[in-house]
């Protein structure tokens, strides 16, 4: 998300040349960032490095992409084709990625430093339980279930082995140290966190307490195409979803009544959503936030932020409501799946484990806080949204009768029934853990949330567009679309070399 931000802005202020070398670079940022993608595994293979190389190489990935965006920005601070406030800009960007990337490499080191001297050690044997990846085809059916018997008995035989080998001291100093075959270490993970974070960060100070207020820090500023910068969060907003979307469709068909209730509850929530947040964002320049001045622009940039993840844990609450319905099969064509659970069992008790991390009860309950709770920060975040798109003052105007100018009690119900609505979703897992109850619930949730935007934007009247300044003035609208009228300094990237081809024509 971080890089998909980051691109975001630069491509809005700037454009490299179309030429091999650009394309080139273009090719091998990309590799970098398949790189990084390829190895994002579940928590417990990225907490073991030891063992795993995924943590290192998506540590690497991610390190070399900031690298490759710290090249970007030296090559506008040296050849730039604009004003000097573009070089300005390239400088601050470049310290903030060089402080990020610091981050990424300690993570990379660290990571690496775990694997390969574990490796160096000849206990390394990497590979992945993918079993739970099932093949539904008849024909390979037969051939899972012995491959899998094989393994349940080469696993049974192997941890008898070694319960029956008792390690000598050294051994068990290693292990607790940390330095063991299995050792897990979650440092990475904190340091790759932590580079987002000062990224984060240093966005927030910069443009809260360094840039200047009244509209000055446009002299030190690179004009945004803030069209551009709408239709490329429409963009990640569809992919996001999309993602909801691939997360019902992958997940294994049960043959329960529940599973269908609860599948078609969660792709018509995703629908929904998707028209929610349309309806809830400007689709013009000068009714964005990053027109209006620039700390609601930084204000939405992070709100933005936050609701991506929300809406990801969203799609991700759904597949695990799904997979509530896959854990009751049994017999049938769910034989591997109970194999599977045999052998897993087998595993706890030869190691000395108990059975399940989670009883039933527990696990509902887990998927439901989390369902609930990220719908419920959805919410927030777009309702926080449209606050930095109009202003707060806009907002509460738009709840006074034109007429009479007094509060207008249908605008003040409909506000409530919206507040209403986000602390129902949020405290409803604490009542409800039913898989289906919790997807039409949330469903019916969603359909309010609707009715209540689209009923609202006909009960309220139009805020009025605020305007590109610092002190929240109505917008003139006299310059149209043009931000040259607003802005000191303007960069058209490469508008001069096409304008000297066209005269040496």
């Amino acid at each position: 998300m971080a890089e998909w931000f980051a691109r975001m802005y630069y491509d809005s202020r700037f454009a490299f040349g179309d030429d091999p070398f650009h394309r080139l670079f273009e090719v091998i940022n990309l590799c970098f960032l398949a790189m990084a993608v390829v190895h994002i595994r579940t928590v417990d293979v990225m907490s073991n490095p030891s063992k795993y190389p995924d943590m290192f190489a998506y540590a690497l990935g991610i390190t070399l992409l900031s690298f490759t965006s710290i090249c970007r920005n030296i090559e506008l601070m040296f050849f730039v084709d604009g004003e000097s406030a573009a070089k300005t800009v390239a400088k601050r960007d470049c310290i903030k990625q060089i402080g990020q990337g610091t981050f990424y490499l300690a993570a990379t080191v660290v990571a690496g430093t775990h694997y390969y001297s574990n490796l160096s050690d000849g206990n390394s044997s990497y590979g992945y339980d993918d079993s739970h990846r099932f093949l539904l085809g008849s024909g390979e059916l037969c051939s899972n279930i012995m491959g899998l018997i094989g393994d349940f008995a080469s696993t049974c035989g192997l941890q008898i082995r070694n319960l029956a080998e008792e390690p000598d001291y050294d051994t068990k100093i290693s292990a607790e140290n940390g330095y063991g075959g299995n050792s897990t270490t979650n440092i990475p993970l904190w340091l790759c966190l932590g580079g987002y974070l000062y990224n984060l960060a240093h966005f927030i100070v910069m443009v809260v307490f360094c840039f200047p207020g009244g509209g000055k820090h446009k002299s030190i500023s690179v004009p945004m195409n803030i069209d551009f910068c709408i239709h490329r969060l429409g963009e990640w907003i569809m992919l996001l979803l999309g993602e909801s979307i691939l997360s019902l469709l992958i997940v294994e068909t049960s043959m329960s009544k529940n599973y269908y209730i609860t599948f078609y509850c969660g792709i018509i929530s995703v629908i929904l959503l998707q028209y929610l947040h349309f309806r809830s964002q400007p689709h013009h320049a000068s009714e964005h936030s990053m027109r209006r001045n620039k700390n609601a622009g930084m204000v939405f940039s992070t709100l933005m932020q936050i609701y991506s993840f929300a809406l990801v844990s969203v799609g991700v609450s759904f597949k695990m409501l799904l997979y509530e319905y896959i854990y009751q099969e049994s017999g049938g064509y769910k034989l591997r799946r109970l194999m599977q659970l045999l052998r897993d069992s087998a595993m706890r008790q030869l190691a000395g484990g108990g059975g399940p991390k989670y009883s039933t009860d527990e696990r509902q309950q887990r998927v439901a806080n989390f369902f609930c709770g990220s719908l419920a920060i959805a919410w927030i975040c777009l309702d926080l949204m449209i606050l930095t798109h109009q202003g707060l003052r806009n907002n509460v105007r738009r709840c006074e009768c034109q007429i009479t100018n007094s509060v207008s009690k249908v605008g003040v119900f409909f506000a409530f029934v919206r507040v209403g609505l986000v602390a129902f979703i949020a405290s409803l897992s604490q009542y409800v853990q039913q898989p289906e109850l919790i997807a039409i619930i949330g469903l019916v949730t969603i359909i309010a949330q609707v009715f209540t935007r689209v009923f609202g934007d006909m009960i309220y009247p139009k805020a009025k567009v605020a305007s590109a300044g610092d002190h929240g003035d109505e917008a003139d609208g006299s310059e149209g679309d043009s931000e040259e009228g607003h802005w000191p300094n303007v960069t058209h990237a490469r508008a001069k070399h096409e304008k000297d081809e066209e005269r040496g024509d």
